[in-house]
Protein backbone atom coordinates (compact mmCIF):
# COMPACT_ATOMS: atom_id res chain seq x y z
CA UNK A 1 0.00 0.00 0.00
CA UNK A 2 1.16 3.88 -0.68
CA UNK A 3 1.87 6.03 1.83
CA UNK A 4 -1.31 6.71 3.05
CA UNK A 5 -2.54 10.32 2.42
CA UNK A 6 -3.74 12.65 5.76
CA UNK A 7 -7.25 13.28 4.52
CA UNK A 8 -7.77 9.04 3.43
CA UNK A 9 -9.89 8.74 6.45
CA UNK A 10 -12.45 11.46 6.25
CA UNK A 11 -12.52 10.66 2.58
CA UNK A 12 -12.97 7.33 2.89
CA UNK A 13 -15.78 7.84 5.82
CA UNK A 14 -17.52 10.29 3.59
CA UNK A 15 -18.12 7.01 1.37
CA UNK A 16 -19.32 4.54 3.85
CA UNK A 17 -21.46 7.47 5.71
CA UNK A 18 -23.57 6.42 2.62
CA UNK A 19 -26.37 3.95 2.45
CA UNK A 20 -24.32 0.48 1.78
CA UNK A 21 -25.69 -2.14 -0.05
CA UNK A 22 -23.29 -4.06 0.60
CA UNK A 23 -23.83 -4.68 3.94
CA UNK A 24 -27.70 -5.18 3.80
CA UNK A 25 -30.41 -7.82 2.01
CA UNK A 26 -33.81 -6.04 3.19
CA UNK A 27 -33.79 -3.33 -0.50
CA UNK A 28 -35.77 -4.54 -3.11
CA UNK A 29 -33.92 -4.90 -6.07
CA UNK A 30 -36.44 -2.28 -8.03
CA UNK A 31 -36.51 1.38 -9.05
CA UNK A 32 -37.43 3.01 -5.79
CA UNK A 33 -33.82 1.63 -4.09
CA UNK A 34 -31.59 1.49 -7.16
CA UNK A 35 -31.84 4.63 -9.26
CA UNK A 36 -30.37 4.66 -12.75
CA UNK A 37 -31.87 8.13 -13.06
CA UNK A 38 -29.50 9.35 -10.20
CA UNK A 39 -26.72 7.53 -11.34
CA UNK A 40 -27.00 9.14 -14.97
CA UNK A 41 -27.66 12.75 -13.64
CA UNK A 42 -24.30 12.27 -11.21
CA UNK A 43 -22.32 11.18 -14.52
CA UNK A 44 -23.49 14.18 -16.37
CA UNK A 45 -22.52 16.60 -14.06
CA UNK A 46 -19.00 14.90 -13.93
CA UNK A 47 -18.56 15.26 -17.90
CA UNK A 48 -19.30 12.01 -18.57
CA UNK A 49 -16.23 9.73 -18.21
CA UNK A 50 -18.39 6.78 -18.28
CA UNK A 51 -19.18 7.66 -22.20
CA UNK A 52 -15.15 8.46 -22.83
CA UNK A 53 -13.36 5.15 -24.36
CA UNK A 54 -14.74 1.71 -24.89
CA UNK A 55 -16.70 -0.11 -22.26
CA UNK A 56 -16.87 -4.36 -21.85
CA UNK A 57 -19.05 -4.95 -19.46
CA UNK A 58 -19.73 -8.34 -17.82
CA UNK A 59 -22.41 -9.76 -15.66
CA UNK A 60 -23.13 -13.17 -14.16
CA UNK A 61 -23.62 -14.80 -11.32
CA UNK A 62 -20.76 -16.27 -11.21
CA UNK A 63 -17.23 -15.97 -13.20
CA UNK A 64 -18.11 -12.06 -13.67
CA UNK A 65 -14.65 -11.50 -11.97
CA UNK A 66 -12.48 -14.06 -13.14
CA UNK A 67 -12.87 -13.19 -16.88
CA UNK A 68 -13.07 -9.50 -16.00
CA UNK A 69 -9.39 -9.61 -15.26
CA UNK A 70 -8.72 -12.42 -17.93
CA UNK A 71 -9.72 -9.58 -20.49
CA UNK A 72 -8.29 -6.69 -18.89
CA UNK A 73 -5.18 -8.53 -18.64
CA UNK A 74 -5.13 -10.15 -22.09
CA UNK A 75 -5.91 -6.13 -23.28
CA UNK A 76 -2.99 -4.92 -21.28
CA UNK A 77 -0.86 -7.77 -22.60
CA UNK A 78 -1.43 -6.50 -26.18
CA UNK A 79 -0.36 -2.76 -25.19
CA UNK A 80 -3.81 -1.00 -24.06
CA UNK A 81 -4.42 1.19 -21.37
CA UNK A 82 -6.99 -0.78 -19.62
CA UNK A 83 -9.25 0.66 -16.82
CA UNK A 84 -11.13 -2.36 -14.63
CA UNK A 85 -13.54 -2.00 -11.97
CA UNK A 86 -14.85 -4.73 -10.00
CA UNK A 87 -16.38 -5.60 -6.36
CA UNK A 88 -16.46 -6.00 -3.76
CA UNK A 89 -12.69 -5.57 -2.68
CA UNK A 90 -11.07 -8.04 -0.06
CA UNK A 91 -9.22 -5.10 2.24
CA UNK A 92 -8.26 -1.79 0.68
CA UNK A 93 -11.43 0.38 -0.99
CA UNK A 94 -8.49 1.22 -3.96
CA UNK A 95 -8.51 -2.41 -4.87
CA UNK A 96 -12.15 -1.55 -6.85
CA UNK A 97 -10.12 0.65 -8.72
CA UNK A 98 -6.74 -0.75 -11.05
CA UNK A 99 -5.59 0.45 -13.96
CA UNK A 100 -2.88 -1.67 -16.11
CA UNK A 101 -3.28 -4.25 -13.18
CA UNK A 102 -2.30 -1.35 -10.51
CA UNK A 103 -4.89 -0.21 -7.78
CA UNK A 104 -5.49 3.34 -6.83
CA UNK A 105 -3.18 5.19 -5.11
CA UNK A 106 -4.97 6.94 -1.86
CA UNK A 107 -3.94 10.33 -3.07
CA UNK A 108 -5.92 9.61 -6.39
CA UNK A 109 -9.08 8.88 -4.12
CA UNK A 110 -8.88 11.77 -2.01
CA UNK A 111 -8.20 14.51 -5.26
CA UNK A 112 -10.88 13.17 -7.03
CA UNK A 113 -13.79 12.37 -4.39
CA UNK A 114 -14.41 16.21 -3.70
CA UNK A 115 -14.97 16.79 -7.09
CA UNK A 116 -17.55 13.88 -6.96
CA UNK A 117 -19.15 14.89 -3.70
CA UNK A 118 -19.67 18.41 -5.51
CA UNK A 119 -21.49 16.75 -8.03
CA UNK A 120 -23.60 14.42 -5.77
CA UNK A 121 -24.77 17.82 -3.72
CA UNK A 122 -26.01 19.09 -6.77
CA UNK A 123 -28.25 16.97 -7.39
CA UNK A 124 -29.58 15.61 -4.34
CA UNK A 125 -32.85 17.33 -4.16
CA UNK A 126 -33.92 16.33 -7.51
CA UNK A 127 -32.85 12.41 -7.50
CA UNK A 128 -31.62 11.59 -3.33
CA UNK A 129 -28.55 10.93 -1.63
CA UNK A 130 -25.99 9.27 -3.85
CA UNK A 131 -25.37 5.54 -2.13
CA UNK A 132 -22.05 4.27 -1.31
CA UNK A 133 -21.55 1.99 -4.70
CA UNK A 134 -23.02 4.93 -7.12
CA UNK A 135 -20.34 6.82 -5.72
CA UNK A 136 -17.96 4.42 -5.66
CA UNK A 137 -18.96 4.14 -9.33
CA UNK A 138 -18.64 7.19 -10.73
CA UNK A 139 -15.16 7.50 -8.64
CA UNK A 140 -14.23 4.31 -10.79
CA UNK A 141 -14.77 6.05 -14.08
CA UNK A 142 -13.56 9.28 -12.97
CA UNK A 143 -10.07 7.94 -11.94
CA UNK A 144 -9.98 6.12 -15.56
CA UNK A 145 -10.42 9.39 -17.29
CA UNK A 146 -7.71 10.42 -14.95
CA UNK A 147 -5.44 8.13 -15.81
CA UNK A 148 -5.90 8.09 -19.79
CA UNK A 149 -7.37 4.56 -19.98
CA UNK A 150 -7.80 3.33 -23.64
CA UNK A 151 -11.13 0.91 -22.64
CA UNK A 152 -12.57 -0.18 -19.70
CA UNK A 153 -13.65 -3.51 -18.26
CA UNK A 154 -16.71 -3.23 -15.77
CA UNK A 155 -17.85 -5.25 -13.61
CA UNK A 156 -21.24 -5.37 -12.33
CA UNK A 157 -21.80 -5.35 -8.87
CA UNK A 158 -25.37 -7.32 -8.69
CA UNK A 159 -28.15 -8.15 -10.85
CA UNK A 160 -27.85 -5.60 -14.38
CA UNK A 161 -30.51 -3.99 -15.27
CA UNK A 162 -30.78 -1.97 -12.17
CA UNK A 163 -26.79 -1.73 -11.09
CA UNK A 164 -25.02 1.31 -10.89
CA UNK A 165 -22.50 0.57 -14.01
CA UNK A 166 -25.54 0.16 -16.12
CA UNK A 167 -25.21 4.06 -17.39
CA UNK A 168 -22.69 3.02 -20.29
CA UNK A 169 -22.97 2.34 -24.05
CA UNK A 170 -20.96 -1.24 -23.50
CA UNK A 171 -19.41 -2.36 -26.62
CA UNK A 172 -19.42 -5.50 -25.42
CA UNK A 173 -22.37 -7.33 -23.16
CA UNK A 174 -21.05 -10.70 -21.56
CA UNK A 175 -22.78 -12.49 -19.00
CA UNK A 176 -21.17 -15.49 -17.80
CA UNK A 177 -23.15 -17.53 -15.91
CA UNK A 178 -26.51 -17.88 -14.64
CA UNK A 179 -27.36 -19.83 -11.48
CA UNK A 180 -29.24 -19.11 -8.62
CA UNK A 181 -28.08 -16.13 -6.21
CA UNK A 182 -29.64 -13.44 -4.27
CA UNK A 183 -32.83 -14.19 -5.22
CA UNK A 184 -34.52 -11.85 -2.56
CA UNK A 185 -33.25 -9.23 -5.21
CA UNK A 186 -33.40 -11.03 -8.71
CA UNK A 187 -36.28 -13.38 -8.54
CA UNK A 188 -36.44 -16.89 -7.63
CA UNK A 189 -36.49 -18.81 -11.17
CA UNK A 190 -33.39 -18.67 -13.50
CA UNK A 191 -35.99 -16.37 -16.21
CA UNK A 192 -36.12 -14.32 -13.11
CA UNK A 193 -32.16 -13.94 -12.93
CA UNK A 194 -31.21 -13.61 -16.56
CA UNK A 195 -33.88 -11.18 -17.09
CA UNK A 196 -31.80 -9.01 -14.73
CA UNK A 197 -28.69 -10.03 -15.86
CA UNK A 198 -29.49 -9.53 -19.72
CA UNK A 199 -30.45 -6.05 -18.62
CA UNK A 200 -26.84 -4.58 -19.65
CA UNK A 201 -27.17 -5.70 -23.44
CA UNK A 202 -28.23 -2.43 -25.31
CA UNK A 203 -28.70 -1.45 -28.82
CA UNK A 204 -25.44 -1.58 -30.76
CA UNK A 205 -23.29 -3.68 -28.36
CA UNK A 206 -22.17 -7.66 -29.24
CA UNK A 207 -23.33 -10.05 -26.65
CA UNK A 208 -21.19 -13.60 -25.98
CA UNK A 209 -22.60 -15.45 -22.71
CA UNK A 210 -21.52 -18.59 -21.23
CA UNK A 211 -24.86 -19.87 -19.96
CA UNK A 212 -25.56 -23.02 -20.54
CA UNK A 213 -29.49 -23.54 -18.67
CA UNK A 214 -32.15 -23.27 -21.59
CA UNK A 215 -34.44 -21.43 -19.55
CA UNK A 216 -31.93 -18.37 -19.05
CA UNK A 217 -30.32 -18.45 -22.38
CA UNK A 218 -33.45 -18.13 -24.18
CA UNK A 219 -33.82 -15.19 -21.93
CA UNK A 220 -30.60 -13.41 -23.17
CA UNK A 221 -30.86 -14.37 -26.88
CA UNK A 222 -34.06 -12.79 -26.64
CA UNK A 223 -33.06 -9.56 -24.86
CA UNK A 224 -30.16 -9.41 -28.04
CA UNK A 225 -32.45 -9.93 -30.74
CA UNK A 226 -34.65 -7.22 -29.13
CA UNK A 227 -31.40 -4.72 -29.10
CA UNK A 228 -30.39 -5.96 -32.88
CA UNK A 229 -27.51 -7.37 -31.05
CA UNK A 230 -24.84 -9.95 -32.44
CA UNK A 231 -24.77 -12.52 -30.67
CA UNK A 232 -22.13 -15.72 -29.30
CA UNK A 233 -22.44 -18.27 -26.96
CA UNK A 234 -20.98 -21.05 -25.31
CA UNK A 235 -22.15 -24.76 -26.39
CA UNK A 236 -23.50 -23.19 -29.81
CA UNK A 237 -20.82 -21.02 -31.29
CA UNK A 238 -17.57 -21.97 -29.27
CA UNK A 239 -16.76 -24.20 -26.52
CA UNK A 240 -14.42 -25.84 -24.02
CA UNK A 241 -12.58 -29.23 -25.07
CA UNK A 242 -10.70 -30.48 -21.97
CA UNK A 243 -7.19 -32.02 -22.00
CA UNK A 244 -6.54 -34.93 -20.57
CA UNK A 245 -5.75 -34.35 -16.80
CA UNK A 246 -2.11 -36.61 -15.66
CA UNK A 247 -3.02 -39.04 -13.28
CA UNK A 248 -4.55 -37.57 -10.08
CA UNK A 249 -4.23 -34.00 -11.24
CA UNK A 250 -7.00 -31.46 -12.76
CA UNK A 251 -5.42 -30.58 -16.04
CA UNK A 252 -5.74 -26.57 -16.97
CA UNK A 253 -5.24 -27.37 -20.22
CA UNK A 254 -8.08 -26.77 -22.69
CA UNK A 255 -8.62 -25.77 -26.06
CA UNK A 256 -10.77 -22.94 -27.20
CA UNK A 257 -12.97 -24.51 -29.64
CA UNK A 258 -15.64 -22.88 -32.42
CA UNK A 259 -18.90 -25.22 -33.17
CA UNK A 260 -19.72 -23.86 -36.44
CA UNK A 261 -18.93 -25.28 -39.74
CA UNK A 262 -15.46 -23.94 -40.88
CA UNK A 263 -16.88 -21.41 -43.64
CA UNK A 264 -19.44 -19.80 -41.20
CA UNK A 265 -16.33 -19.59 -38.62
CA UNK A 266 -14.64 -17.67 -40.31
CA UNK A 267 -17.30 -15.43 -41.36
CA UNK A 268 -17.98 -15.21 -38.20
CA UNK A 269 -14.95 -14.35 -36.84
CA UNK A 270 -14.40 -17.38 -34.68
CA UNK A 271 -10.61 -19.33 -34.88
CA UNK A 272 -9.68 -22.26 -33.09
CA UNK A 273 -6.87 -21.72 -30.26
CA UNK A 274 -5.36 -25.09 -29.00
CA UNK A 275 -3.78 -25.75 -25.98
CA UNK A 276 -4.21 -22.68 -23.33
CA UNK A 277 -2.91 -23.36 -19.96
CA UNK A 278 -4.78 -21.70 -16.97
CA UNK A 279 -3.00 -20.56 -13.48
CA UNK A 280 -6.37 -20.90 -12.29
CA UNK A 281 -7.67 -23.71 -10.66
CA UNK A 282 -11.13 -25.23 -11.51
CA UNK A 283 -12.63 -26.47 -14.80
CA UNK A 284 -15.07 -23.97 -14.18
CA UNK A 285 -12.33 -21.50 -15.02
CA UNK A 286 -11.52 -23.22 -18.63
CA UNK A 287 -15.51 -21.55 -19.38
CA UNK A 288 -14.84 -18.48 -17.67
CA UNK A 289 -11.23 -17.98 -19.98
CA UNK A 290 -13.35 -19.26 -23.55
CA UNK A 291 -16.02 -16.76 -22.72
CA UNK A 292 -12.92 -13.97 -22.26
CA UNK A 293 -11.27 -15.35 -25.94
CA UNK A 294 -14.66 -15.21 -27.86
CA UNK A 295 -14.56 -11.75 -26.00
CA UNK A 296 -11.11 -10.99 -27.76
CA UNK A 297 -11.71 -12.78 -30.84
CA UNK A 298 -14.16 -10.32 -31.47
CA UNK A 299 -12.42 -7.28 -30.88
CA UNK A 300 -9.99 -8.38 -33.40
CA UNK A 301 -12.82 -8.99 -35.74
CA UNK A 302 -13.56 -5.68 -34.90
CA UNK A 303 -9.94 -4.23 -35.74
CA UNK A 304 -8.59 -4.81 -32.57
CA UNK A 305 -4.65 -5.54 -31.96
CA UNK A 306 -4.51 -8.38 -30.12
CA UNK A 307 -1.76 -11.28 -30.47
CA UNK A 308 -2.79 -14.48 -29.31
CA UNK A 309 0.37 -14.54 -27.47
CA UNK A 310 -1.31 -12.14 -24.98
CA UNK A 311 -4.17 -14.25 -24.49
CA UNK A 312 -2.12 -17.02 -23.27
CA UNK A 313 0.10 -15.19 -20.97
CA UNK A 314 -3.19 -13.52 -19.50
CA UNK A 315 -4.13 -16.74 -19.13
CA UNK A 316 -1.15 -18.66 -17.61
CA UNK A 317 -0.52 -15.50 -15.34
CA UNK A 318 -3.66 -14.53 -13.63
CA UNK A 319 -4.74 -15.72 -10.49
CA UNK A 320 -7.97 -13.81 -9.12
CA UNK A 321 -7.61 -12.99 -5.30
CA UNK A 322 -9.93 -15.61 -3.30
CA UNK A 323 -10.68 -17.81 -6.60
CA UNK A 324 -9.56 -21.49 -5.06
CA UNK A 325 -6.40 -19.78 -4.66
CA UNK A 326 -3.56 -21.52 -2.71
CA UNK A 327 -2.35 -19.34 -0.24
CA UNK A 328 -0.03 -21.40 1.34
CA UNK A 329 1.10 -25.04 0.53
CA UNK A 330 2.54 -26.30 3.79
CA UNK A 331 -0.35 -26.96 5.09
CA UNK A 332 -1.96 -26.86 1.84
CA UNK A 333 -4.06 -23.89 2.36
CA UNK A 334 -6.69 -22.61 0.06
CA UNK A 335 -9.28 -19.41 0.39
CA UNK A 336 -11.93 -19.17 -1.98
CA UNK A 337 -15.10 -16.86 -1.95
CA UNK A 338 -17.80 -19.35 -2.47
CA UNK A 339 -21.09 -18.34 -1.56
CA UNK A 340 -23.64 -20.15 -3.29
CA UNK A 341 -24.56 -23.95 -4.36
CA UNK A 342 -23.06 -23.68 -7.94
CA UNK A 343 -19.61 -21.97 -6.83
CA UNK A 344 -19.95 -24.13 -3.56
CA UNK A 345 -20.22 -26.93 -6.27
CA UNK A 346 -17.03 -25.87 -8.17
CA UNK A 347 -15.31 -25.47 -5.78
CA UNK A 348 -15.61 -28.92 -3.84
CA UNK A 349 -15.10 -30.80 -7.20
CA UNK A 350 -11.69 -28.85 -8.17
CA UNK A 351 -10.82 -29.89 -4.79
CA UNK A 352 -11.76 -33.67 -5.00
CA UNK A 353 -9.93 -33.94 -8.81
CA UNK A 354 -7.02 -31.62 -7.95
CA UNK A 355 -5.87 -32.86 -4.19
CA UNK A 356 -5.20 -36.04 -2.07
CA UNK A 357 -4.43 -34.26 1.02
CA UNK A 358 -4.42 -37.00 4.13
CA UNK A 359 -6.66 -35.09 6.02
CA UNK A 360 -9.66 -32.13 5.07
CA UNK A 361 -10.41 -29.43 6.73
CA UNK A 362 -13.13 -26.86 5.66
CA UNK A 363 -13.75 -23.32 7.73
CA UNK A 364 -16.97 -22.08 6.85
CA UNK A 365 -19.12 -18.67 7.34
CA UNK A 366 -22.17 -17.44 5.34
CA UNK A 367 -24.27 -14.52 4.94
CA UNK A 368 -28.11 -14.84 5.64
CA UNK A 369 -29.51 -14.15 2.67
CA UNK A 370 -27.87 -17.20 1.22
CA UNK A 371 -28.41 -20.99 1.28
CA UNK A 372 -25.95 -21.76 3.60
CA UNK A 373 -27.90 -25.07 4.54
CA UNK A 374 -27.29 -26.91 1.30
CA UNK A 375 -23.69 -25.37 1.04
CA UNK A 376 -22.92 -26.67 4.72
CA UNK A 377 -24.24 -30.33 4.07
CA UNK A 378 -21.88 -30.25 0.71
CA UNK A 379 -18.93 -29.60 2.20
CA UNK A 380 -19.85 -32.10 5.25
CA UNK A 381 -19.97 -34.50 2.51
CA UNK A 382 -16.68 -33.61 1.33
CA UNK A 383 -14.28 -32.71 4.67
CA UNK A 384 -12.89 -34.67 7.74
CA UNK A 385 -13.02 -31.74 10.04
CA UNK A 386 -15.49 -28.76 9.45
CA UNK A 387 -14.89 -25.19 11.80
CA UNK A 388 -18.02 -22.89 11.46
CA UNK A 389 -17.42 -19.16 12.35
CA UNK A 390 -18.50 -15.94 12.10
CA UNK A 391 -16.83 -12.94 10.14
CA UNK A 392 -16.73 -9.57 11.65
CA UNK A 393 -16.50 -7.19 8.98
CA UNK A 394 -20.28 -6.98 7.78
CA UNK A 395 -23.29 -7.62 9.34
CA UNK A 396 -24.44 -10.03 6.86
CA UNK A 397 -23.56 -13.27 8.96
CA UNK A 398 -25.19 -16.01 9.79
CA UNK A 399 -24.22 -16.71 13.66
CA UNK A 400 -22.48 -19.30 14.02
CA UNK A 401 -24.75 -20.73 16.60
CA UNK A 402 -27.20 -20.70 13.99
CA UNK A 403 -24.18 -22.72 11.88
CA UNK A 404 -24.15 -25.19 14.76
CA UNK A 405 -27.60 -25.96 14.58
CA UNK A 406 -27.70 -26.55 10.88
CA UNK A 407 -24.74 -29.04 11.48
CA UNK A 408 -26.40 -31.18 14.59
CA UNK A 409 -29.09 -31.78 12.16
CA UNK A 410 -26.92 -33.35 9.63
CA UNK A 411 -24.85 -35.23 12.40
CA UNK A 412 -26.85 -38.22 11.95
CA UNK A 413 -26.24 -38.45 7.83
CA UNK A 414 -22.45 -37.77 8.37
CA UNK A 415 -21.39 -39.01 11.70
CA UNK A 416 -17.54 -38.86 11.42
CA UNK A 417 -17.15 -35.15 10.17
CA UNK A 418 -15.44 -33.63 13.70
CA UNK A 419 -17.60 -29.92 14.15
CA UNK A 420 -15.70 -27.27 15.85
CA UNK A 421 -17.43 -23.16 16.42
CA UNK A 422 -15.16 -20.42 16.80
CA UNK A 423 -16.59 -17.09 17.56
CA UNK A 424 -14.13 -15.33 14.67
CA UNK A 425 -12.13 -15.87 11.86
CA UNK A 426 -9.01 -15.41 13.86
CA UNK A 427 -9.88 -18.07 16.35
CA UNK A 428 -11.03 -20.29 13.76
CA UNK A 429 -7.62 -19.53 12.03
CA UNK A 430 -5.61 -21.01 14.72
CA UNK A 431 -8.10 -23.79 15.40
CA UNK A 432 -7.59 -24.87 11.78
CA UNK A 433 -3.85 -24.63 12.18
CA UNK A 434 -4.08 -26.65 15.46
CA UNK A 435 -3.29 -30.72 14.87
CA UNK A 436 -2.67 -30.03 11.83
CA UNK A 437 0.05 -31.68 8.95
CA UNK A 438 2.34 -31.26 6.57
CA UNK A 439 -0.35 -33.36 4.47
CA UNK A 440 -3.60 -31.34 5.42
CA UNK A 441 -5.81 -29.39 3.22
CA UNK A 442 -7.17 -26.60 5.13
CA UNK A 443 -10.11 -24.17 3.09
CA UNK A 444 -11.69 -21.06 4.00
CA UNK A 445 -14.86 -20.25 2.01
CA UNK A 446 -18.67 -19.55 2.34
CA UNK A 447 -17.99 -15.92 1.18
CA UNK A 448 -16.21 -13.25 0.18
CA UNK A 449 -16.48 -11.49 3.94
CA UNK A 450 -14.76 -14.72 5.44
CA UNK A 451 -12.20 -14.69 2.49
CA UNK A 452 -11.40 -10.72 2.94
CA UNK A 453 -10.88 -11.43 6.84
CA UNK A 454 -8.50 -14.32 6.04
CA UNK A 455 -6.44 -13.78 3.15
CA UNK A 456 -3.73 -10.95 4.73
CA UNK A 457 -2.97 -13.16 7.35
CA UNK A 458 -0.98 -15.32 4.49
CA UNK A 459 0.43 -12.00 2.43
Amino acid sequence: MDRVHPHYVEAIRYLYDRLNYEKSTDKPYNKQNYRLARMDALLSELGRPNLRVPVIHIAGTKGKGSVSWLIAETLRYAGKRVGLYTSPHLVQLEERFVVDASIASTESIVTLLPRIAKAAEKIESKHGQATFFELTTALAWCHFEAQDTEVNVIEVGLGGRLDSTNVCQSLLSIITSISFDHQAQLGNTLEAIATEKAGIIKPGAFVIHGVRPSEARDVIRNQAEKCNCGIWELGRDFEVKRNSPAHGQQSRAFDFTPLSEVSEAKVRGLTRLPAFELKMLGSHQSENAAVAIAACQKLIQLGWQIPTDAMRRALSSTQVACRIEVVQTEPLTIVDAAHNIASMTSLLQTLRESFSPAMKTVVFSSSKDKEYQAMLELIMGYADRVILTQYSNNPRFVPVEKLASEAELLHSKYPAVEVLTSPNSEIAMQYAASNSSEKELICYTGSFFLASEVRPAFE
